[in-house]
């Protein structure tokens, strides 16, 4: 074993004040930290001999780099075109500007860490502030057994910050099924233990190219993982202890052929996933996997990826590009793009806990296979503005249901179906599907009623390929009865798939192109209410308490108010709303008796419950405004009666 090295002190940087003219300063804003002056060593598992780890004399054995302690701006340098054998495990962490920095010199090809079939090629735990950079990284061996390519743990820790994997190539690691906690994969990470909890915070995985790896392309795991919305899986005595990352970006990879998943956000609070590409997935699992999915993770948007040739093994229910998991809330899926996926485009899965306000926008499907949608068991999703193309002789179902009732709106898609699959619902839930404004061109056997059916005018359905900038064919010609003619909705994401701008106010084009260029400020915007004139003489989409109902007569305006009375009573609706965004409620009420109080409000938005409260024997107005909650994504409207002995009415309800 090599001595470990002395390493120079870093000079201290000084910190100049300027004057700035004012007469006196208000106040002091600290500097960030100073960098520290590393040292740089050098590796060259060529070289004929172990030097000191300088330039001149490399290291030339990952054992001197594992023995050996780095402080803060430390960078680790392996030599292009070489490759090293074993385990690189550098050991100690950087601080907050200074990481340790492990990345190539030289010229040629990447320098290679060949894991040689051992549990792990890059290893690091309990450290933080690290960048891995430029490196290639393979672990195969003899058999396949659990193992993986780069592997970084927290255990008991707290919270470890800061980490970079960028630009490696991870590839031939033959690992076995394992998955989750301990999986094989080529980049996992992991938090362990059970005594403190611990957590990622700021995790960057970006322009990684990761092949013929078994079992998980890139996927994380914690032992702090417990909640109700996850249905305790694993968790047998049932105590909360989640600890969610924050901060976790996963970006520009390449994920091909791999054994089960492609990428796997899990355990993140508001993460980003974005201009991924996996294709050949599920290539050696027997398993339910997908391409591009999340489980127990809250707030994470998935956006301008790609997933094709993700294999359906018989007897496997998954198989699809995307999966919207249980354990998750507000996960948004937006300008991607799938085809040729054995198993679907994408899977609303509440089947092992809760799954809610899911939301799949502005994407492109081609020939998908077995069913576009797969749902079982989500609540209060959307899927809308996508736009769907199945082929003269496809067999793909539109939707089908498995197991859990859905309740799912969708809205504004154009499904261009020239084959022949339709509508499949394992339970008697139909009705919980919401069809708004879709364009359903070709064949749609038990399909919804009340949908356009006209040719979409596509400008050459079918001849998307390989890459996202391959779908021109799917904006909309001029003279498309999809413009002007979609639903505006609470989600709008501010653009479309080609990052054209969407209206907010006026009505959008349907599908995944907006063409049109409408004066959003000439529009008034809809209500979020559904039949909040109760116009269609029945009471939904509202839920009833104690007796309210749809009655003909006592109308502000038409035919139909709703009858709250003569006690206690109220009617109820769930709303989608936007995060971050002030609303006004609007309603009219009355009462036979007028001293007798009617309450028009909102509760469940992320803030206090808020009302106007009417009392008169004349219809009157009340309003109320409200700001939703940094995550909330629904609210509850009411009209409700608290007490009292004569009936009493509202009418015309809307939300804007």
């Amino acid at each position: 074993m090599h001595p470990l090295l002395q390493r120079p002190m870093a000079a201290l940087a000084g910190l100049a004040l300027t004057a700035t003219g004012l007469a006196a300063a208000t106040a002091i804003v600290a500097a960030p930290p100073a960098a520290a002056v590393g040292t740089t060593y050098y590796v060259d598992c060529s070289a004929a001999s172990n030097g000191s780890g300088s330039a001149t004399s490399p290291w030339n054995t990952l054992t001197t780099v594992d023995a050996t302690t780095f402080a803060p701006g430390d960078q680790i340098l392996l030599k292009r075109g070489m490759t090293c054998k074993g385990v690189l495990h550098p050991l100690g962490s950087g601080a907050a500007g200074s990481p340790i920095v492990v990345d190539a010199y030289g010229t040629g090809t990447k320098p290679r860490v060949a894991g040689g079939g051992l549990p792990d090629a890059v290893r690091l735990h309990n450290q933080q502030y690290w960048e891995l950079r430029n490196l290639d990284v393979t672990n195969h061996g003899a058999t396949s057994a659990n193992r993986r390519g780069v592997y970084i743990t927290l255990q008991d820790l707290g919270t470890g910050s800061y980490y970079r994997v960028t630009n490696l190539t991870v590839h031939d690691v033959n690992g076995d099924n394992t998955k989750d906690l301990g999986g094989s994969a080529g980049i996992d990470f992991d938090v362990l233990g059970t005594t403190t909890p611990t957590r990622f915070n700021d995790v960057v995985i970006d322009g990684n190219t990761v092949y013929t790896v078994d079992r998980s392309g890139i996927t994380m795991s914690t032992t702090w993982k417990c909640r109700a919305s996850m249905g305790w899986d694993g968790c047998p005595s049932h105590v909360d202890n989640y600890s969610p990352w924050p901060g976790v970006a996963v970006r520009n990879n390449t994920v091909h052929d791999i054994g089960g998943d492609g990428i796997v956000m899990q355990y993140t609070q508001n993460g980003i996933n974005e201009y991924n590409v996996a294709y050949d997935i599920n290539m050696r699992s027997a398993s339910n996997n997908a391409g591009i999915w999340v489980w127990n993770a809250d707030g994470v948007t998935f956006q301008y990826n790609e997933a094709y040739r993700v294999r359906r093994p018989s007897g496997v229910n998954d198989g699809m590009a995307y999966d919207i998991d249980y354990g998750t809330s507000g996960t948004t899926f937006q300008y991607n793009y799938s085809h040729d996926n054995e198993g679907g485009m994408i899977l609303f899965c509440g089947c092992g806990g809760a799954s809610v306000n899911g939301v799949v926008r502005y994407n492109v499907s081609q020939n998908d296979k077995s069913r576009i949608i797969m749902a079982a068991g989500a609540t209060n999703a959307a899927f809308y503005n996508n736009t769907v193309y199945l082929a003269p002789g496809s067999t793909t179902n539109i939707l089908e249901e498995w197991s859990n009732a859905s309740y799912i709106t969708i809205a504004n898609n154009i499904i261009d179906n020239q084959g022949t699959g339709g509508y499949s619902f394992d339970s008697a839930s139909a009705s919980h599907y919401t069809y708004v404004t879709n364009i359903l061109f070709g064949n749609h056997p038990g399909g919804p009623s009340g949908q356009l059916t006209s040719d979409p005018l596509l400008t050459n359905p079918g001849s998307g390929g390989t890459g996202r900038g391959t779908v021109a064919g799917y904006k909309i010609a001029a003279g498309s009865p999809a413009i002007g003619a979609g639903r505006v909705m609470a989600h709008k994401g501010g653009k479309d798939f080609w990052g054209r701008t969407v209206p907010q106010r006026c009505a959008p084009d349907i599908g995944a192109h907006q063409r049109s260029t409408p004066n959003d400020s000439a529009c008034t915007p809809p209500s979020l209410v559904s039949n909040g004139g109760f116009e269609t003489g029945s009471l939904t989409p509202w839920t009833s308490w104690l007796g309210s109902t749809v009655v003909a007569g006592n109308a502000r305006t038409g035919t139909y108010a709703l009858q709250v009375g003569p006690g206690q009573s109220s009617a109820e609706q769930v709303i989608t709303v936007a995060p971050n965004t002030t609303y006004t409620l609007s309603g009219w009420a009355k009462s036979l008796t007028p001293s007798e109080e009617v309450r028009i409000g909102v509760k469940d938005y992320g803030g206090t419950e808020t009302y106007a409260s009417v009392a008169s024997s004349a219809y009157a107005n009340g309003s109320v405004t409200f700001t939703t909650g940094p995550s909330s994504t629904t609210a509850t409207i009411y009209c409700y009666k608290p007490a009292g002995n004569a009936d009493a009415y509202c009418d015309d309800l809307s939300v804007s």
